[in-house]
Formats: C-alpha cells, sequence, structure tokens
C-alpha cells in the first residue's frame, strides 16, 4: 500500500510540474536550433559557425535538428521530457542514497518548488547536464568510478564548464582512497567522451578553430567584454535563501555522502558565475534539494528547526508569488508571429540556394526560412563576437552578395547599438541595398543592381 501511495505522490508531482511548465513563458535558446540546422546543411562547427562551446547535440552529426527538435512546441516537450525524467533520476538516487522513500518523495517536491523559479521555462546547454551529473553522481557514491566518470566525460562534451568538477572529483578520490589508480579510472571514464569528440573535430579538419573558439577566445575576449558579474541584490539574495539552505546537510553524519554531495553542488555551480542568468543554477540545483532534504531530516528533532522551517516558507511563498504572476504566459520568445511572418517573406523573395543575411534581426531565421548564411559564416552578433569576427562577416556579404537582407538596425544587443559596435557591416548595407519590405521593426532589403 505504502509503495503504491508513494508512487502516485511522485506521479502527482511529475504532473503538476509538467502542467506548471505549460503555463509558463518559453524560452528556448536560438543556438539550439540555429547550430544543428547550419550542421546538417553542411557548414563546420569552430570553422564557419563560430561558437564558443563544446558541441554537444548542436555541433555533432547527431544532434537537434536530426533528433526532430524544429519548433518550440517540439522543443517545450523536450523540456518537459527533460524534467520528467529528472524526477524520475532524483527519485531512484534519493531513495538509495537517503535509504527512505518519504524522503525522496520531499526531493521531488522541493525541485518542483524551485526548479521553474531558477528560470526552469528556459532549454538551454545548462537544462540537460543533470541528466549526466545525477547518475555520475550516484555511480561515484556506489564506488563505480569509470561509469562514474564516463557520465560526466559526456557531460563535458556538452558544456567544459563541467571540467573543474572533474578535476576537484579526481583530486578527492585520490585524497580519499589514498590510491591514484582509482583517480586513474574516473580519469579514464572522463576522458573516453572527449576523445571520441577531439577525434570527430580532427576528422572534419576543425580542432585549431575548435581550440580557439573553445579555449583562446573564451580565456580572452569574451572574459573581457562578455561575463557579467551579479550586481543585482535581488538575484543573489534569491539564490541564498535556496543554496545556504542546503548547508545544513552538513549536520548529516555520513561524512563520505556529505563531502561528495557538496563537491557535485559546488563544482556544478562553477558555471554560474560568467554570465548572471538563473539557468546556469540547473545543473547544481538536484544536488541543493538533496542537501536540504538531508538537513531538514537531520535536523527535524532540534528547537530551531520549527523556526527555519517558517522563515523557508514564507520567504518561498513570497517570491512563488511574485515569480508566478509575471511569469504566466503563453508568449515563446523568438517563435512571435512577426518572425514567423519574415521567415515566410523570405522565402517568398528568394529562392532555396539563395543565401540571406540577418543584421540585428532573429538568427532564428535562418532555420526558419530554411536558408543559409551569405559567405557560410554565421556568428550571433554580440559585439564580443563581431569584434574578432565582424570582417569575416563582412567578406562573407561582399562575396556572395545575398539577394535578401533582412535588417533591425535600431537593434540594441548587451546595451549597445549593433550599428555602432557593427558599423563596417551597418555602412556596406547601407550603400548597397535598399528597402523592399517591412514587417514591424524589421525592413527586408534588396540589393541595388550594380
Amino acid at each position: 500500500m505504502l509503495n503504491k501511495l508513494t508512487w502516485a505522490f511522485l506521479v502527482i508531482i511529475i504532473s503538476i510540474h509538467t502542467l506548471v511548465l505549460t503555463k509558463l513563458i518559453y524560452f528556448p535558446y536560438p543556438e539550439l536550433f540555429v547550430y544543428p540546422y547550419l550542421t546538417n546543411h553542411g557548414l563546420k562547427p569552430y570553422s564557419q559557425i563560430l561558437d564558443q562551446h563544446f558541441p554537444g547535440l548542436m555541433f555533432l552529426p547527431i544532434n537537434f535538428d536530426n533528433l526532430g527538435m524544429k519548433n518550440e512546441i517540439i522543443a517545450r516537450n523536450w523540456s518537459i521530457g527533460v524534467i520528467i525524467l529528472i524526477h524520475l533520476l532524483l527519485f531512484f538516487i534519493a531513495s538509495k542514497i537517503l535509504k527512505n522513500k518519504q524522503k525522496a518523495l520531499m526531493v521531488n517536491l522541493l525541485y518542483l518548488i524551485w526548479q521553474p523559479f531558477f528560470e526552469g521555462w528556459v532549454l538551454w546547454i545548462d537544462s540537460f547536464l543533470p541528466l549526466f551529473l545525477l547518475p555520475c553522481f550516484y555511480f561515484l557514491h556506489k564506488k563505480k568510478l569509470f561509469l562514474s566518470g564516463l557520465l560526466l566525460g559526456f557531460g563535458i562534451v556538452f558544456k567544459q564548464t563541467l571540467i573543474p568538477l572533474a578535476v576537484l572529483l579526481i583530486i578527492y578520490i585520490w585524497w580519499h582512497n589514498k590510491k591514484v589508480k582509482d583517480a586513474l579510472v574516473l580519469l579514464e571514464g572522463i576522458t573516453v567522451p572527449i576523445a571520441l569528440m577531439i577525434i570527430y573535430l580532427f576528422g572534419i579538419g576543425v580542432i585549431k578553430d575548435f581550440w580557439y573558439w573553445t579555449v583562446i577566445f573564451n580565456l580572452t575576449t569574451y572574459a573581457k567584454f562578455g561575463t557579467s558579474i551579479y550586481s543585482d541584490t535581488g538575484f543573489l539574495t534569491r539564490i541564498s535563501l535556496v543554496y545556504l539552505t542546503s548547508v545544513i546537510a552538513w549536520f548529516n553524519k555520513d561524512r563520505r555522502l556529505v563531502f561528495i554531495l557538496f563537491i557535485f553542488l559546488g563544482g556544478s555551480l562553477i558555471g554560474a558565475f560568467d554570465r548572471a542568468s538563473f539557468i546556469h543554477l540547473q545543473p547544481s540545483l538536484p544536488f541543493v534539494v538533496i542537501a536540504t532534504t538531508l538537513g531538514f531530516y537531520q535536523l527535524k528533532r532540534k528547537v530551531f528547526f520549527r523556526i527555519l522551517i517558517l522563515v523557508y516558507l514564507m520567504v518561498s511563498v513570497w517570491w512563488l508569488n511574485i515569480f508566478y504572476k509575471g511569469h504566466i504566459s503563453d508568449k515563446v520568445f523568438f517563435f512571435d508571429n512577426q518572425t514567423k511572418m519574415i521567415a515566410s517573406k523570405v522565402r517568398q523573395y528568394t529562392k532555396p540556394d539563395d543565401k540571406i543575411f540577418v543584421f540585428g534581426a532573429a538568427p532564428l531565421l535562418y532555420q526558419m526560412s530554411d536558408r543559409l548564411p551569405a559567405g557560410n559564416i554565421f556568428v550571433f552578433q554580440f559585439p564580443w563576437f563581431l569584434q574578432v569576427a565582424g570582417n569575416r562577416i563582412l567578406e562573407g556579404i561582399i562575396k556572395d552578395k545575398p539577394k535578401i537582407i533582412v535588417e533591425d538596425r535600431e537593434a540594441i544587443i548587451e546595451g549597445q547599438p549593433i550599428r555602432k559596435f557593427a558599423s563596417g557591416i551597418d555602412q556596406y548595407i547601407q550603400t548597397n541595398y535598399t528597402v523592399l519590405d517591412k514587417v514591424g521593426n524589421v525592413d527586408i532589403l534588396r540589393r541595388i543592381s550594380d
């Protein structure tokens, strides 16, 4: 009877979470659509598709595009599917590690409460990382070092910000087990997926470009111009309650479990510090709710625990009330009617083999209109990218002389007008193109006859 009731509660929690995600605004990152689309149409990652992330399912032969994630409806289904899998992993792992299904339900309940709040309505690389990190954590706890390393290696192929976690785990295994061999077994598992990735990149001839964008560029231009610090007090306080509460897990007597748990929590949190966005907290959130549950049950007989719970509940209700008032909507970023209309007009004014160029408008237009960028060169038009790649983009426009350019000349990106930080491209467009059509604030330009 208890098992049936437990599973019923788990199904209710997952169902509520699913319902919540269908009622919130939705922000699937355009990179998840544009990069796989361009890859599947012959553009090489890092050489022609200029980006700073490890390939994951964006640049590999198996990617989001050929797995069917081609629009916002399918993407939301992916988001919901990922959350369901994370809930199941949380329940299984928490049941085994905490040795109590009621505690496992508490873990899932806390995940339901906080996952949407920390930009759970966004789909980005970070959204997928718990699928690797949770089983990695479980296998490490069970001393299955190669399997643990293998899963972490696949996570690194998705996002290189997990490399510090890998270093921490290798050091921990060497220090705790007093055996270099055990650390090497973990390292071997981590290395396998990364080695396969490198072999593939060598095979398509982009390894030097990969090194530049994912290492050199990240440590130089991006570190200087693309990172943002947490200056908003409200932003920090909203993180503090949820994350600092997890510290009470230190009172648990299972020191090995607590130590591993906080290595994963801290290591997966490192990648959240370069950009002020809650989505980057998603990889660490499952470990926060496990640690919080562990601490709650450890301290439940303490007098001050009731005060702690009261404060936790009051602040949670306050924040969640504000959050849901501002986020319940059917809005989907980038997949608005205006962008879809522009894509339709681009298809109308061009042939399938014609190249186009998008300046300041939604980069998703390449994928939505099924057209390739001029010069077969693509980069997201952030100031720090165009500082390095602006001349290559301009050379591609001059070379291919695209029939159509989609332009939002008034676009402000990262607080800067695009016509200012991409002035060379802007001047060329103004000299050689004239307005053909207009949708909202976006111009569709045609080339002036030579």
